[in-house]
Parts: C-alpha cells; sequence; structure tokens
C-alpha cells in the first residue's frame, strides 16, 4: 500500500499576475484559474523578500509550470499544489456546501450545531443561506479533513426509538 498518495494531478501554471496586497491570479494550464491571498503564507514563512510590494508584484511561472517564482529564485516560490490548497481554503462556504458537508459528515442539526458551538436556531440560519463565519467554514473543513479532530469534538445526540417516558 502507498501512503501520502493524492490520485489528483498536479496543476501547472500557465500565468501568474499578482494583484493588489499579496494577490496572485494564476492561470492554469488546464484552463482553470484561481485567486489566492498569500500574505498568510508569506507571513508564516516569514519571507522577507516577498513582503516588498516590488519584488512581490512580479511572479514568474516555474520550472514546467510546476512553482510560482519570484527573482527567477525556486527558493524564493511556492509550488502549485499549495498555491491551489491555499486558494480552496479561502473559498466561500456556501449554504448548498453547508448542507452537503452535514450529510457527508452524517449529523444532525442539533450534533452539527453542538460541534460548532451554535445554537441549533443559528444553524438552521446557514443552512437557509445566511451568512456563514470564516470560522465555521473552516472548522467544517478541518473536521472533514482530519477524523481525530472531529472525534474528539463530536457528542452523538442522536437516540434511535422513542424518547422515554416522563416520570
Amino acid at each position: 500500500m502507498i501512503y501520502g498518495r493524492d490520485p489528483r494531478p498536479i496543476p501547472k501554471v500557465e500565468a501568474v499576475e499578482a494583484g493588489p496586497g499579496y494577490v496572485l491570479h494564476v492561470q492554469w494550464q488546464d484552463g482553470g484559474a484561481i485567486r489566492v491571498d498569500l500574505s498568510g503564507w508569506i507571513g508564516f514563512h516569514d519571507i522577507v523578500e516577498l513582503r516588498d510590494p516590488a519584488v512581490f508584484s512580479k511572479p514568474e511561472v516555474g520550472e514546467y509550470g510546476g512553482s510560482v517564482r519570484w527573482n527567477g529564485d525556486e527558493d524564493l516560490g511556492i509550488d502549485t499544489v499549495h498555491l491551489e490548497l491555499i486558494a480552496s481554503q479561502q473559498t466561500d462556504f456556501t449554504a448548498r456546501e453547508l448542507v452537503e458537508w452535514q450529510d457527508r459528515m452524517k449529523l444532525s442539526n442539533r450534533e452539527a450545531a453542538d460541534l460548532l458551538g451554535v445554537a441549533p436556531s443559528t444553524w438552521g440560519l446557514y443552512k437557509a443561506g445566511g451568512t456563514i463565519p470564516t470560522a465555521v467554514r473552516i472548522a467544517c473543513r478541518a473536521f472533514e479533513r482530519d477524523n481525530t479532530l472531529f472525534e474528539a469534538h463530536y457528542k452523538p445526540t442522536r437516540r434511535s426509538g422513542r424518547p422515554p417516558k416522563a416520570a
């Protein structure tokens, strides 16, 4: 068995352009495109050179389209897998995606609300199209990606059968 293999093809960059701030607009060779804000990546990795707007504003397609780099330096760059992952985490989480997440996780409304620390009525508002906070979006994606994180915080509330009679 091979571990750590992702069956998706590695995305290849066709063109890249800097936007305002630390935003890149990436055109993939397969025709798709993303917008990705790299301010968190630059700050986390403390990449001082890229904090200079004159440097960041001149991104280049790396060798074979497998990265974006600056100043012709592969060490001053980011690979396309990470670009795609960061961009996917920055996308909005729609009500439809929230419902699909709940279905994949096999959670009742009460369980989903409890897991995320919100009232069931608030959960209902999210599902009806209300604004889904960034923290909820991050938590949903993290719970799905990491079973241990989910198991550490999940509290089942569903019971089969009828509720017990009151005394």
